[in-house]
Formats: C-alpha cells, sequence, structure tokens
C-alpha cells in the first residue's frame, strides 16, 4: 500500500487492518517506528486484518489522513482574517 498526502503511520495501520492494535506488528514488518515521518508513495506492508468493517468504511477515495502539521494545513488553508476568524492571543488580543 502506498501513503498518500497527510497519512501518518498510525492512519495506514487503521486504514488497511481495522484496528490500532495492529501498529506494534506492522512497525516491526516494516522496520520502522510508528512515529517516524512517512513520504508520500512510501510503499507499506500490510499485517493481518482484523476488522474488516472499519477496512470496509476506508475503502475508495475515504482515507483517513491525521498526519497534516500545522504548517501543512497553513497551506493549505491560508489564515485569512476576518470577522470570525480571530485567534485568541494571536489575532485577538485579550486585555
Amino acid at each position: 500500500m502506498k501513503v498518500r498526502q497527510g497519512q501518518s503511520f498510525l492512519d495506514l495501520v487503521v486504514q488497511e487492518t481495522g484496528s490500532i492494535e495492529n501498529a506494534f506488528e506492522m512497525s516491526l514488518l516494516n522496520e520502522q517506528s510508528i512515529t517516524d515521518d512517512l513520504t508520500i508513495g512510501d510503499e507499506i506492508k500490510v499485517s493481518k486484518v482484523t476488522n474488516r468493517l472499519t477496512v470496509n468504511l476506508f475503502g475508495g477515495n475515504h482515507k483517513p489522513a491525521t498526519g497534516i502539521n500545522n504548517e501543512e494545513l497553513e497551506e493549505i488553508t491560508p489564515f485569512d482574517p476576518g470577522i470570525g476568524e480571530m485567534i485568541i492571543g494571536k489575532t485577538f488580543i485579550v486585555r
């Protein structure tokens, strides 16, 4: 399976096996840490499927992507301050 944009190792574990409980097994299978940053297009080997309903939920184009950091998020949705879009302590200062 190939890594897509914004996916973490744990996203892939749940997407392909159906359970986070398979994280350490897949980590050993791929010889990498569950906290390693992945590169788009990396090939990840999959361990056994333990929850077919969850795997089916993430079929097609419905892929989890929780590995997006703050810098990447700002590139996707640039901050455009306006009414209703203020951040306390940054653009809205409480005195």
